[in-house]
């Protein structure tokens, strides 16, 4: 799985989900901090339509985490303030990051929840279809 698409499955993934994973790591393993969940502010870069260039709306509120785990770093930042999901965030990116025999669960967790999402979504977008007006046929 790509980095994009292991931090966009687990941003949209329940907070009590991904620690429930992360604590089954660190049962197993010791977790070095190495920068501790912190809250930040980031710069949103935004794509104007008319004109395709790029602005700055403004400022949002992120956390970021970095983490060691049996030599192997992992990072997760995320909009919001939740310290617990980035510091769970960072414990699994560092299992995908390593060979530890975990990686397979893991991985195999994320696809799982990725396919909830894909549904969820394609479930949602039918739900917002079907509220649809067509007003060509308004007007017949």
């Amino acid at each position: 799985m790509k980095k994009n698409d292991l931090f966009r499955v687990m941003n949209f993934t329940e907070k009590s989900e991904i620690i429930e994973l992360s604590a089954k790591i660190e049962d197993r393993y010791n977790v070095l901090l190495l920068k501790a969940p912190q809250k930040m502010l980031v710069m949103l870069k935004v794509r104007e339509s008319a004109r395709n260039s790029l602005f700055y709306a403004g400022e949002a509120l992120a956390c970021e985490c970095l983490v060691k785990l049996e030599g192997n770093k992992g990072f997760a930042a995320s909009l919001g303030d939740d310290t617990e999901k980035v510091r769970a965030m960072a414990v699994i990116d560092a299992v995908m990051n390593s060979e530890l025999p975990e990686r397979s669960i893991v991985s195999e967790t994320l696809i799982n929840w990725e396919k909830a999402l894909t549904a969820k979504r394609a479930y949602e977008a039918r739900i917002a279809m079907s509220t649809k007006v067509d007003f060509n046929i308004m007007e017949e």
